[in-house]
């Protein structure tokens, strides 16, 4: 699923209608079809049993919510692709999106997945969060905010670790707690860059002094770097005019003030990124 929106996303960026057509059109179509044959429809709507999520343990799980957000965001990714080829979706991919379980708490709050507990292994692992930043599962904002919040106060077991935690800093400072994201931040991403030559390390040598320094780790650069452009401006990439992928207020950690990009492409024409704590993030073509 994260590979069909990776390609989704880089034609919304490019509107290269060739390569949509002939690259991203087979890729994103045949997702689509994998995830169909995957669901299980019960009375609970449709299921996606037995996973392995982003946390790396041995017993596969049920409704494990990153896999389920990705998949129903791949549909959903799936069906904009087709209308805009002049292509028929396959009604069951908006049916199976709107209708994935998700499983929840009795407060609604995401649970990474069915059965889970605070107590298990790999608990900390953000799966329910990095559903929501960066796959970009759209709920209501009760919903968001507590899932985001059982995150954040779950973090201290988890950063150190790979990849997420570069851009766990997103999830408190869309909470507003500012100096939560700067922490994070510092732990998630500062701690992991060493001498002599600032290169970035697989795991945070203060966290897991232990393990080797293998670098340079370019998943945690671009996990830092999701973060930045899209987790703190609030961007959100998609057919419609690049305007319109300003849809959230920039959260900022404390001390900074913003986020300013001189120069990005959109589209085939250059673009500069302006994005300032509590305003809407501007993208202005020359």
């Amino acid at each position: 699923m994260d590979v069909a929106l990776a390609f989704a996303r880089y034609v919304h960026a490019t509107a290269e209608d060739a390569f949509a057509r002939s690259d991203a059109w087979p890729i994103i179509t045949e997702v689509a079809r994998w995830i169909v044959s995957r669901v299980c429809s019960t009375e609970r709507g449709y299921e996606i049993l037995r996973v392995h999520g982003i946390a790396e343990t041995e017993t596969p799980v049920d409704n494990n919510a990153y896999v389920n957000m990705a998949a129903a965001v791949a549909l959903r990714e799936a069906t904009i692709l087709a209308r805009n080829l002049g292509f028929t979706p396959d009604p069951a991919w908006d049916r199976i999106a709107d209708n994935l379980v998700l499983p929840q708490d009795q407060s609604g709050t995401i649970l990474n997945h069915d059965g889970y507990r605070a107590d298990e292994p790999q608990a900390g692992v953000p799966e329910a969060a990095a559903g929501l930043f960066p796959v970009g599962y759209r709920t209501d904002p009760d919903t968001e905010r507590r899932t985001l919040t059982a995150a954040v106060e779950a973090l201290d077991g988890y950063v150190g670790a790979p990849m997420l935690s570069a851009l766990v800093g997103v999830y408190p400072a869309r909470l507003g707690q500012r100096d939560r994201a700067l922490d994070l931040y510092e732990r998630g991403f500062a701690e992991f860059i060493v001498p002599p030559y600032s290169m970035v390390t697989e795991y945070s040598p203060t966290a897991y002094p232990d393990r080797p320094r293998a670098a340079p780790f370019t998943a945690n650069v671009g996990g830092f770097l999701t973060g930045c452009l899209y987790g703190l401006t609030g961007i959100t990439l998609s057919p419609g005019d690049p305007a319109s992928w300003c849809r959230r207020t920039v959260a900022m950690p404390a001390g900074w003030d913003g986020i300013h990009v001189e120069r990005l492409w959109i589209r085939g024409r250059p673009a500069a990124l302006t994005a300032d704590h509590g305003q809407r993030a501007r993208l202005s073509f020359p």
